[in-house]
């Protein structure tokens, strides 16, 4: 006993078939397939949606509540962020050796394309632009004194430095 539809009613199709559901293999397919008279280069660039810098964000200690907003910014500025209090909270919240933490980060360091630091340089961040320097690494400097408002670019010079975090 179903209740009766009008002759001249529509019919709904409530088994409507779902949307194909694609494999990992089909999706990776549809990024990678050549396109038609486009270069090497230019299938990579589009299968990678355009590659971008990958940037190293040395900020000491003291500014850790700002890794949100000093991400954002490197993302907004078109480059890929690689901050280490994002990765790694607080020294994975004291429950991993220090020491462990800082050479994953200057591991981190040798395979960004650039290094940008973000507020006062502490030792920690003296000794990342340290390796950054030797490893002829871009590096530029930012003032984040107005934060939440703003970030400025400064020069080296004008990096203020700041003692030790304990």
């Amino acid at each position: 006993m179903g209740v009766k539809r009008r002759p001249d009613a529509p019919r709904l199709e409530i088994d409507a078939p779902a949307t194909e559901v694609k494999s990992p293999e089909q999706i990776l397919e549809s990024i990678f397939a050549p396109k038609v008279k486009a270069t090497p280069v230019e299938q990579a660039e589009h299968a990678l949606r355009r590659p971008k810098k990958v940037v190293y964000v040395a900020m000491a200690n003291r500014n850790f509540h700002w890794r949100m907003h000093v991400t954002k910014f490197v993302l907004d500025e078109g480059s890929v962020p690689v901050n280490p209090f994002m990765l790694f909270d607080y020294y994975l919240l004291h429950t991993v050796n220090k020491e462990t933490v800082r050479e994953a980060m200057n591991n981190l360091i040798a395979k960004c394309d650039e290094v940008w630091v973000f507020g006062q340089m502490s030792l920690g961040v003296k000794v990342q632009v340290g390796i950054a320097k030797r490893m002829k690494k871009p590096l530029r400097y930012y003032d984040i004194a107005d934060l939440p408002e703003r970030i400025v670019r400064i020069s080296e010079k004008l990096a203020e430095e700041e003692v030790r975090d304990s």
